[in-house]
Formats: structure tokens, sequence, C-alpha cells
């Protein structure tokens, strides 16, 4: 088998897997995981969603969140990434621009700080998402007790809009970020806002702050049971450590 045919093979073994686990959303949407990723959206099989942690079980049935998909690895540092979506119908869908995405990103900021949480733009820009003109934020979301990464795609429908916000700890963004994009970019329903259409914005704040409200939620409770993993060995000093 030449390279090529092989590339080949691997492409549309990937697409398969990736159309079997693809989750119909309000809005004409279909969302899709990245590969190996669990489906904990309500009404995915209860055993599915007993994967995930309690805290995104519970975010995952917030009635706002369209989908919702966990990575089951959590990895040494003990947070789950994860990704949701929030669709907004009966809506003209919005065209983005930098403009646009700037206003949202200082929406963004507006509204977290308010629930003592600061939001940094990373990267802000235009983008296809399946074709059609969408926004793109990468941002970092500070608390407290430590920092995520959110990487934010907003698609525009027929008179629908869709967020997706993939959450991941920082130190996994740049290894992260292909795996987003390609689950971004199997999104099926995404229209292309007509000429003349509303712009993206400010309008839009309270649909971003929805989508985000899983990714507020995780960092809380994942980067506090992330803390407490670091803590506990330092409270047994290893033998022999003691004064001699």
């Amino acid at each position: 088998m030449t390279r090529r045919a092989c590339g080949l093979v691997v492409i549309v073994g990937l697409l398969g897997g990736a159309a079997a686990v693809a989750h119909a959303g309000p809005g004409g949407f279909t969302f899709t995981p990245p590969p190996g990723w669990i489906d904990v959206s309500r009404g995915a099989p209860e055993a599915q969603r007993q994967r995930a942690p309690g805290a995104l079980q519970a975010q995952a049935n917030n009635p706002d969140i369209a989908f919702f998909a966990v990575e089951p690895d959590a990895g040494d540092d003990g947070f789950v990434e994860n990704m949701n979506a929030v669709v907004q119908t009966g809506k003209p869908a919005l065209l983005a621009t930098p403009a646009g995405l700037a206003e949202m990103e200082k929406t963004l900021q507006a509204e977290l700080a308010k629930q003592g949480l600061t939001y940094r733009a990373l990267k802000t820009e235009v983008v296809k998402v399946a074709g059609v003109t969408s926004g793109r934020l990468v941002g970092e979301l500070k608390a407290p007790n430590g920092a995520v990464d959110l990487v934010q795609y907003a698609i525009p429908g027929d008179h629908a809009m869709a967020t997706l916000t993939f959450t991941t700890a920082p130190a996994n963004l740049a290894r992260n970020e292909a795996l987003f994009e390609a689950a971004a970019q199997a999104t099926r329903g995404a229209v292309e806002p007509r000429r003349g259409s509303l712009l993206l914005g400010a309008i839009l704040g309270g649909a971003i702050i929805g989508g985000i409200v899983a990714g507020i939620v995780v960092l809380v409770v994942m980067l506090a049971k992330r803390k407490r993993t670091a803590v506990a060995p330092a409270a047994a000093p290893p033998p022999g450590s003691g004064p001699g």
C-alpha cells in the first residue's frame, strides 16, 4: 500500500469514528467531540455518563448546554478536559468580524469579573468552520485557585448561533489545539450569514457567557481537586528527611 493510500485509510477511519459519536443538537447543529472523548450530554447512555466526575455530570444536565463531552483520561494533573456547546435559536445568524470579536472579548472580561474571575485573550480571529465565517477566541481564565485555557468558536447557523467551548489545562493547550480544531470543523449545520447580517459583538455576550458556564464550574471544582492532590504528598515528608 502506498503512503498516500495509507494516509487516506487513516483519514477515512478517523472520519468514520467521528461520525459514530456525532450528537444532534438544536438549531440543526450536530456536534462531534475529539476522538476518544465521551459524550455525557443529557440523553446519553447512563453508563457512559457515569464515567465523568459528578461535577461535570451536573453541568451536562444544565438545560442551556446542548452538548457536553469529556476526555476520559484526566492525566496526572487531575484536570478533565471538556467541551460544551450552547445554541441560541430563533435569531438571525451573526457575522463574525475582528471588531465584533474585540467587543465580545470586552463583554467576556466584564461579565466574568462580576464572578471574581479574570479573562485574558490570547488570540482572537475570524476563521472558517465547515466553510462558514465564524469567530475563534483563545483565552486564559483565572480564578483564585488556578487557571484554565478556553478555546471557543462562535458558529452561525440557520436562524441559530452555536458557541463551542473547549476547556483545557494551560500545559495541555499546545497539544490539544489541533484536536479542538478538528472537532470544531466536524460541526454540521453551519450556515453562512446573509449579506447585511448583524455583526457578532456585544449582542452575543449572553450566549458566550452561557457557553463558558461549564468551564467556570470545572475550573473551580477541578483546580481545587488538583490543588489538594498536589498538597497531599507534602504533608508526609519522605523517610529520613527529619532532623538527624
